[in-house]
């Protein structure tokens, strides 16, 4: 078994779904936390290969990109999270990019602005923009695999990034962006839901 230690900042963020799905698979790993400051130093020291977070140490061999990550933590662990299907398989890899690629970078330089004002303005131009193209793509794969997830009734790597980010939009945890920005999504609310009342995820949040 390889010893396993994630890498990220002590909050959800991109990490997330990792520790999910790295639970969801019982497999052991060291959760490392860093505070910015303590970011920042490594980052310095040049411990990140790519300059940034999150990063998973395999056996000391540094792993970057989280897409890559979550596929390979699926591989190892719970092996329903990943199709084998090729079909099934491309359906995952594509919703999981346009969360992870397209949404994740549209979002970040809202993250970063201190102006309240410009923040709402550029959450306002994120919704309609970026994030409505990609949940509206998102809502056709679910549509067409007859749900509740992306390609069908067993959960994947991509499901547990839809549904956090749904989840948190829904918090109301980013400014400018509201539950009633989700409503043309139906089937991704569900997906959510459906994440929710899984019973790993159910015991993921209790631990």
């Amino acid at each position: 078994m390889s010893t396993l230690q994630l890498t990220y900042f002590d909050s959800p963020g991109r990490a997330e779904p990792i520790r999910v799905a790295l639970f969801m698979g019982g497999l052991a790993f060291q959760d490392r936390r860093l505070k910015f400051p303590e970011f920042a130093e490594a980052r310095a020291q040049g411990d990140f290969p790519l300059g940034a977070v999150p990063v998973l140490d395999v056996d000391g061999v540094k792993i970057v990109q989280t897409a890559a990550i979550l596929r390979y933590v699926a591989r190892i662990g719970d092996q329903t999270l990943y199709p084998t299907d090729p079909w099934s398989a491309l359906l995952v890899d594509s919703a999981l990019d346009s969360f992870n690629d397209t949404l994740s970078q549209a979002l970040m330089p809202s993250l970063f602005e201190r102006d309240a004002s410009k923040k709402l303005a550029m959450r306002a131009e994120f919704a309609a923009g970026p994030m409505a193209r990609v949940m509206t793509y998102c809502e056709g794969l679910v549509g067409q695999s007859a749900g509740p997830f992306v390609s069908g009734t067993t959960l994947s790597i991509a499901d547990i990034v839809i549904a956090l980010q749904v989840l948190q939009i829904r918090s109301g945890i980013l400014d400018g962006l509201t539950t009633a920005m989700l409503e043309p999504y139906p089937l991704l609310n569900a997906l959510a839901d459906a994440y929710s009342a899984d019973a790993r995820v159910v015991a993921y949040k209790a631990r």
